[in-house]
């Protein structure tokens, strides 16, 4: 059966990128007979069309995105290929905006009244949605390696989804108990944390929560902390580092008004990744089990 068999006719596009393209793709089930009561039910799917160098990128992404199945994460349906050797990775579609356009567009109606960035009900709902599927993908033993607001979506109805899976990375099999430490600089340079820079192994969950925490500044306030977290390269990163060193703190992160909530943040970015704390114990902080999170974000955890 062909791609526009099983999952329709292409619609438009999406998404343009380096190795891929992202199509929505609409399939009609009319019903069989005339005589059938039953309305025509229209489906959506958005399809991945990889670069036909990108095909050992296409199967990674695959094997690992299709094992995984959480309410905030984008379901992975299947993976085609053509006559042509291009492949197609299907995946869930839903109406939805990222969290980066959401962000761009808090800047931009800010009046003098509010502050830039999204609301602090909005960024801990999203937030806790976040924690939330990337909790879940570390007990899985997959660390994502590119959070970013970028790879976040957010439904109409104020559900998160991850997506992106193409930088992801195994660090433990099902019957292994510790994980596998990696060397491999992955990410989006804003988010990327200190120790992926030196040549040492860490541990690749710890640099899904450091991009986790500085997407939520990000998002409360409408703008990146700093540009690279290289002391010789940035001095926005260095006036973090002696900022939590002292006991003013660190503006941005001290302008958050709960207190249980900047010392969550500043243990997401705790520069030593051994001593950063884990997504599931962001769960279980007194600041995020007291967040509400809309209906829609409540899923079936």
């Amino acid at each position: 059966m062909s791609l526009t068999q099983k999952y329709g006719k292409f619609k438009e596009f999406i998404y343009y990128g380096e190795t891929s393209t992202i199509r929505l793709h609409e399939k009609k089930h009319i019903p069989t007979t005339s005589s059938s009561s039953s309305p025509t039910r229209t489906e959506f799917y958005a399809i991945k069309v990889f670069h036909r160098s990108s095909a050992n990128l296409a199967r990674s992404e695959y094997c690992i995105a299709s094992c995984l199945q959480h309410p905030n994460m984008i379901r992975t349906l299947d993976l085609l290929s053509d006559e042509r050797g291009s492949l197609y990775e299907v995946m869930e579609y839903q109406q939805s905006t990222t969290l980066y356009h959401l962000i761009s567009v808090s800047r931009k109606t800010r009046t003098r009244t509010k502050k830039e960035g999204l609301t602090t009900l909005e960024s801990d709902c999203f937030f806790k949605q976040l924690l939330r599927g990337i909790d879940y993908m570390h007990t899985q033993g997959v660390a994502h390696r590119n959070i970013k607001p970028e790879n976040i979506l957010i439904t109409l109805r104020g559900q998160v989804k991850i997506i992106d899976f193409g930088n992801a990375e195994c660090f433990r099999a099902p019957w292994e108990q510790r994980p596998h430490l990696t060397r491999r600089l992955s990410g989006t340079i804003p988010y990327i944390a200190p120790e992926e820079y030196v040549n040492r192994e860490f541990d690749p969950r710890a640099v899904d929560v450091w991009a986790a925490g500085v997407t939520y500044i990000a998002m409360r306030t409408g703008r990146l902390p700093w540009f690279t977290a290289v002391k010789r390269d940035d001095e926005l990163y260095v006036a973090y580092l002696n900022g939590r060193r002292e006991e003013r703190g660190y503006e941005p992160i001290e302008s958050f008004r709960r207190e249980c909530c900047r010392n969550v943040i500043y243990a997401m970015l705790n520069p030593n990744w051994e001593r950063r704390i884990t997504a599931s114990q962001i769960l279980r902080s007194e600041w995020v089990t007291g967040i509400e999170v809309c209906d829609a974000g409540a899923g079936e955890i």
